[in-house]
């Protein structure tokens, strides 16, 4: 459907950037969810070479911040960084707070992988920070998990629970189940960490069963039950 609207939109008498640039980088989402990332960075690319003509902040934001998510699952982490980073710039300047927030998880979330702790805590508090201001409660629970693996990662164990746990609830009550499930899956990790392999064992249970009943079969391998 999004190939025949990009050929539509090529056969226009006049030119329609905006239009194109739209259309390719739905093209380039639909491939990363695809997990098809190569394919995605050159929908990308041909996006940012349609919107170069015009100057729309958000597109341009949305498609260096499709790019950085493309290159992360693609394994190149530097490049990753350098895209998100860009997007962070353009949301800014366009004044999208909720926007520059997710961005501002993202780059936290790669540098967290890349041992950066401090800096990428400070991203996350600041991403929640974000929310607080604009009352914006839906995907809070993600931005929270985010800093509860930091502080899991770090070994602030006691510092994690109490987060991971707010966001299983507001995951619960939103309906966020993945969200939910990856809470499950942290805080059974946490409960490793403090010796209770029975506790452990029965939030990795909820978890899997969470991505079972969602038919989320990739998230399974993440899944260990001890």
């Amino acid at each position: 459907m999004a190939e025949r609207a990009l050929g539509l939109c090529r056969s226009l008498s006049e030119p329609a950037p905006l239009l194109e640039a739209r259309i390719l980088e739905h093209l380039g989402s639909i491939n990363v969810r695809n997990h098809a990332y190569d394919i995605a960075i050159a929908y990308y690319k041909r996006a940012l070479d349609a919107a170069g003509s015009i100057r729309d902040l958000r597109r341009l934001a949305r498609i260096n911040h499709g790019l950085g998510v493309a290159h992360d699952g693609r394994g190149d982490h530097d490049r990753a960084v350098e895209f998100v980073r860009k997007a962070l710039v353009l949301y800014g300047q366009e004044g999208d707070m909720v926007s520059l927030a997710r961005a501002e998880n993202e780059l936290g979330l790669l540098l967290m992988r890349s041992g950066r702790l401090q800096r990428a805590e400070k991203l996350f508090v600041t991403a929640l920070g974000r929310l607080d201001s604009s009352g914006t409660e839906i995907g809070r629970s993600h931005y929270l998990l985010s800093l509860g693996e930091l502080y899991l990662t770090a070994g602030r164990v006691a510092e994690a629970i109490p987060i991971i746990r707010d966001a299983i609830e507001r995951a619960g009550r939103l309906n966020e189940r993945l969200a939910k499930s990856t809470g499950h899956h942290l805080l059974g990790e946490a409960m490793e960490r403090l010796g209770d392999p029975a506790a452990a064992d029965d939030e990795y249970h909820l978890a899997l069963d969470l991505l079972r009943n969602d038919g989320v079969d990739a998230r399974l391998i993440e899944v260990h039950i001890s």
